[in-house]
């Protein structure tokens, strides 16, 4: 239960730090989930039950995410389709404290949140290996 929620936590937290850079629009209009591609609907199928409910800017980052999935290495493909799995079984609660767990990070320093990475990294052998 505690790896379960570890795992949860730390591919929630990835995957922020991964989507963190589209974050800034929070005004970008919804995309309804009939208007994807095929291709975008199979590698987002674990969010779609509640893509029509997400902001506009969130569809936006994950649609970007879903542009770049076709270039990644199969390592980075598996990571991806493990965190959005992840991401989509968690709880509202358990998001939100992730949410708030990643606002927290990235008001820290920059030095610290490097240190705060290194620290993850080491702790993780063989994700820096496959590339990310």
């Amino acid at each position: 239960m505690a790896g379960t929620a570890a795992r949860l936590t730390a591919g929630a937290f990835l995957m922020a730090l991964a989507l963190a850079a589209g974050a800034r629009e929070h005004s970008a209009p919804q995309t309804p989930w009939h208007s994807l591609s095929p291709e975008q609907q199979r590698i987002l199928g674990p969010v779609a039950p509640e893509w029509d409910r997400m902001p506009g800017f969130q569809q936006q980052r994950l649609l970007g995410a879903a542009r770049q999935y076709p270039d990644m290495r199969p390592i980075q493909k598996q990571r991806f389709e493990q965190r959005i799995r992840d991401w989509s079984a968690m709880t509202p609660e358990q998001r939100r404290a992730a949410r708030q767990t990643f606002q927290g990070l990235r008001q820290l320093p920059p030095e610290r949140q490097h240190e705060l990475r290194e620290r993850w990294l080491r702790s993780h052998p063989g994700y820096e290996k496959h590339g990310r």
